[in-house]
């Protein structure tokens, strides 16, 4: 049979991380029903460490995850988005949307999967009944575990962009042909001066070294170009 689950609030990433790890919640598919879910669906296994789906790309299939753990990971900047356990679907908006993918799929442990071709699933999602309702739900629980995540990356990328923008405005730099440099500074010095991990300043610093913005030295910081900091200091996003 198949089975629902109330939406869930989520305030924090902590507590998206919980939610996603939830082992007290029932399956959405009951093993019982497998071979009576339609055309194409057959069982896989993945070892440990499998990149199972890229982000960006293109999938026409969904996974039901029966045994064992993956994680969803962004790269820009990099963090975890998710947990997916025993009991999931996993890339079911991307099977509805035809979409691509927008994370990597990265499977922690050993796993076994129920693989459902996307039109199979279109198939069960507008035939309705529980396992429609249960969709809709677990799709609304993402939006808000989503949207608590973005939150809290966006709020450190501000915070980090100010504290840039406030050491270049100070005086304290000196101005050469390749920028403005900042010596004495490290990440662990930007970590202090925005209030959030170095591991943060690391993962936001990335994508801005990439696109030449800001390289880090030894005990030395130097901007080349301030206008990014400046457009992430004044973006004003608002969670899903």
């Amino acid at each position: 049979m198949f089975s629902s689950n109330p939406a869930g609030k989520c305030r924090n990433t902590l507590n998206c991380m919980d939610l996603a790890t939830d082992s007290r919640r029932e399956p959405l598919i009951d093993e019982s029903d497998f071979d009576s879910l339609g055309p194409g669906v057959h069982r896989l296994s993945y070892p440990s460490r499998t990149l199972l789906v890229r982000d960006g790309d293109r999938t026409d299939f969904v996974l039901f995850i029966i045994e064992g753990y993956a994680k969803s990971v962004s790269h820009d900047p990099e963090c975890i988005l998710g947990i997916h356990r025993p009991g999931r679907l996993v890339g079911e908006l991307a099977a509805l949307t035809r979409r691509p993918r927008s994370a990597d799929l990265v499977a922690l442990t050993d796993i076994e999967a129920l693989f459902i071709p996307a039109d199979t699933f279109s198939k069960l999602i507008t035939d309705g009944g529980p396992l429609a309702l249960a969709v809709a739900e677990r799709l609304a629980e993402r939006v808000q575990e989503l949207g608590a995540r973005v939150e809290s990356i966006t709020s450190a990328e501000q915070r980090l962009a100010r504290a840039v923008i406030e050491l270049a405005r100070s005086g304290i730099g000196t101005e050469r042909d390749d920028g403005l440099h900042l010596t004495g500074f490290n990440q662990r010095d930007l970590a202090s001066l925005a209030g959030i991990s170095r591991e943060s300043v690391s993962a936001i610093l990335r994508p801005l070294k990439r696109r030449n913005a800001v390289s880090i030295g030894r005990q030395r910081i130097t901007i080349h170009d301030l206008a990014p900091f400046e457009a992430i200091a004044q973006r004003n996003d608002k969670a899903l």
